[in-house]
C-alpha cells in the first residue's frame, strides 16, 4: 500500500499504483492519511467524548448498530474539518475518477466486542455520496470489524479491509451496483473510526456556509483548512 498525507502530496508513481488500485477493487487503502501530531489531537477528543448507541435504519428495517459521537462533541467538528479540504477533493478525484466533490460529511463511530455492533449489507446511494471513507482512529488492537466491498447483482466481493494502523484510511466507491457492510469485533476492541461520505453537493463554499462557518464548544469553525 502506498503512504500518503491528507495535505494531498503524492508523486506521480504513487498517484498511479493508488488509481490502480481503486480501479481493480473499487477501494483504496491510504497510509498514514493523518499525520501523528493531528491525529493525537483528535484522539484526545475522542477520549473525552460521550458516545450514544445509534441504529441504522432504512424505512422500518434496521441494519446495524453501532456507538455513535453526538452533534455536540468537539471531536465530531474537528473531524468535519479536516476533510472538508480542495486539495483532498483534487488528489481523490485523480485517483478514483469521481466526478468533482463538493464536500465531506461524516460521523465518528465506536462498534465493541460483545454488544452486537455491526453494519449489514448497504448501498448509501443516497443524498449526491460519491465516495465513502474509514479512518483508523482507534488506539487498541481487536480482531474482526472487517469492512466488506461487494457487487450487488453477484455479491461478489471486491474487497476486503480488516484492522488498519491509526492514521490509515480507506475510501471506497458508492454505486447503485455495489453494497458494503461492517462485520462484528471479534475480539480485542473496540474499534474506532471517522466514518463519511465525499458529496457532489453542495459545494465546499455552500456547505461552509450552511454547517461549519459557526463556533461550537470552542472550536473556530471558520479555520476550515485550505477552504
Amino acid at each position: 500500500m502506498i503512504q500518503i498525507k491528507q495535505n494531498g502530496q503524492v508523486d506521480a508513481s504513487h498517484l498511479d499504483q493508488l488509481h490502480d488500485e481503486y480501479m481493480a477493487r473499487r477501494c483504496v487503502v491510504l497510509r498514514e492519511l493523518l499525520e501523528p501530531k493531528i491525529l493525537a489531537y483528535l484522539q484526545r477528543h475522542i477520549d473525552i467524548s460521550h458516545m450514544v448507541t445509534k441504529s441504522e435504519v432504512d424505512g422500518d428495517t434496521e441494519f446495524g448498530k453501532v456507538l455513535f459521537l453526538p452533534e455536540s462533541e468537539p471531536a465530531l467538528l474537528i473531524f468535519r474539518l479536516l476533510f472538508n479540504n480542495r486539495k483532498f477533493f483534487t488528489l481523490l478525484e485523480s485517483i478514483t475518477n469521481c466526478t468533482p466533490i463538493g464536500n465531506f460529511f461524516g460521523r465518528i463511530h465506536t462498534s465493541v466486542l460483545g454488544t452486537q455492533h455491526q453494519i449489514e449489507w448497504h448501498g448509501d446511494n443516497t443524498d449526491t455520496r460519491l465516495l465513502g471513507l474509514t479512518i483508523d482512529l482507534g488506539t487498541n488492537d481487536y480482531t474482526g470489524g472487517v469492512f466488506q466491498l461487494r457487487k450487488r447483482s453477484s455479491r461478489q466481493i471486491l474487497s476486503e479491509v480488516p484492522r488498519m494502523s491509526a492514521g490509515d484510511a480507506f475510501v471506497f466507491e458508492i454505486a447503485p451496483d455495489l453494497q458494503h457492510r461492517l462485520t462484528m469485533v471479534e475480539g480485542g476492541g473496540p474499534r474506532t473510526v471517522g466514518v463519511g461520505w465525499f458529496r457532489s453537493q453542495p459545494d465546499l463554499g455552500t456547505f461552509a456556509g450552511d454547517y461549519l462557518t459557526f463556533r461550537r464548544a470552542g472550536v473556530a469553525a471558520e479555520c476550515l483548512p485550505d477552504s
